[in-house]
């Protein structure tokens, strides 16, 4: 589990910094050429990366109260 909670982390904080780097690896594979994300897109990845940090601090504190 602790494998997961910096995992989690680790992708939560790069996603919260740069949202374009999660847009990136969703959608790599869908254009060609210079495809850019519009602002709303990295606002919701941006919300998703604050939940991948809650959810890897969450699995860190079950990890270590037990």
């Amino acid at each position: 589990m602790l494998f997961f909670a910096i995992l989690f982390t680790f992708f939560g904080i790069i996603f919260t910094i740069s949202p374009k780097v999660s847009w990136w690896l969703s959608n790599w594979w869908r254009f060609e050429g210079d495809a850019e994300p519009s602002s709303i897109s990295l606002f919701f990845y941006r919300i998703g990366g604050i939940i991948f940090v809650i959810v890897g601090i969450v699995l860190f504190t079950k990890f270590f109260t037990h």
